[in-house]
């Protein structure tokens, strides 16, 4: 299984899977891609050429839900920038696994 499909089964809510999958979401998406010629914004910047990986909602679309579909709160952008837009979820994801883990020390000599 692919870490996408994965993380869609087990990590995301279904009301983002909803709107995800979504006609609506598709059409916007598409128009999205089709604007930014399938690059990535933030690399385009640095005059770096990158094909792009996320739409990324430049206005989280849970804060601000009314932003979802307008284009202007859209950007393609490739996994690096966008993990360097996100960098807080993934310390957030990191400290959420290791739930559970025990930490111990080797038992000190008997004498």
């Amino acid at each position: 299984m692919s870490s996408h499909k994965c993380y869609d089964k087990h990590n995301r809510d279904q009301e983002a899977k909803r709107f995800y999958n979504s006609n609506a979401w598709l059409v916007c998406r598409t128009t999205a891609l089709a604007r930014d010629n399938y690059l990535c914004q933030e690399c385009l910047k640095q005059d770096k050429i990158k094909k792009y990986d996320v739409v990324h909602h430049i206005k989280p679309r849970d804060k601000y839900p009314w932003l979802a579909f307008r284009l202007d709160n859209l950007i393609c952008l490739c996994h690096k920038c966008h993990n360097s837009i996100h960098s807080d979820k993934g310390r957030q994801n990191r400290n959420k696994n290791k739930k559970g883990v025990v930490k111990f020390k080797a038992n000190e000599e008997l004498g």
